[in-house]
């Protein structure tokens, strides 16, 4: 669902309403993950958030660790150190290239979906 939320963000007018606030750096600062706008923000939370609602039988500690590695890696993705997880699962200079090409590299924080729609492009 993160992809398409964040795919829909770029379409030209909710860009311009609420989207282009997030990409005011092109070169990300580590709390930019947080710097966007209020209903973009709600619409993430939702997503993020789902699965506690969606799958009943969730084990606690699961769903903590998918929270973790989403806030961990939203703050790597903007802070300009460069890292990477073997077998290109995971690499913060992914979305640097979505911060300087807008369309290019909407999945976060893996590629997958980003490879299934045609839309990844290598740094």
């Amino acid at each position: 669902l993160e992809y398409y939320w964040h795919r829909a963000m770029h379409l030209p007018r909710v860009y311009r309403a609420m989207h282009k606030f997030h990409h005011h750096y092109k070169s990300p600062q580590p709390w930019d993950d947080l710097f966007i706008h209020p209903a973009e923000s709600f619409g993430y939370c939702v997503i993020l958030y789902s699965p506690a609602f969606c799958v009943p039988s969730l084990p606690v500690a699961s769903f903590l660790l998918y929270m973790s590695i989403m806030g961990v890696c939203g703050v790597l993705d903007h802070c300009g150190v460069k890292m990477s997880w073997p077998l290109g699962t995971y690499d913060t200079k992914f979305h640097d290239v979505h911060h300087e090409a807008f369309n290019a590299n909407y999945a976060f924080p893996f590629p997958t979906m980003d490879r299934l729609h045609g839309t990844y492009r290598a740094s």
